[in-house]
């Protein structure tokens, strides 16, 4: 039973997940093209997003423990 009210909730995520980035992808995309019409390359763009997320991510999963 524990499996498969796990694996429901899984779905939920999964599918959560999934709308998200198909809602904020295409922004993803813009803020590229507006970089590269300001001369950076589209591989460094995306690494500098890659790296801010990252800085989110951490910075949310601290305050996330800090909470607790």
């Amino acid at each position: 039973m524990a499996d498969t009210h796990l694996s429901k909730n899984r779905s939920i995520s999964d599918q959560r997940m999934e709308t998200c980035r198909s809602e904020f992808e295409p922004i993803l995309f813009e803020l590229i093209r507006n970089g590269e019409k300001r001369g950076w390359k589209a591989a460094e763009i995306a690494m500098a997003l890659a790296d801010a997320a990252d800085d989110v991510i951490l910075k949310l999963a601290r305050e996330t423990k800090s909470k607790h």
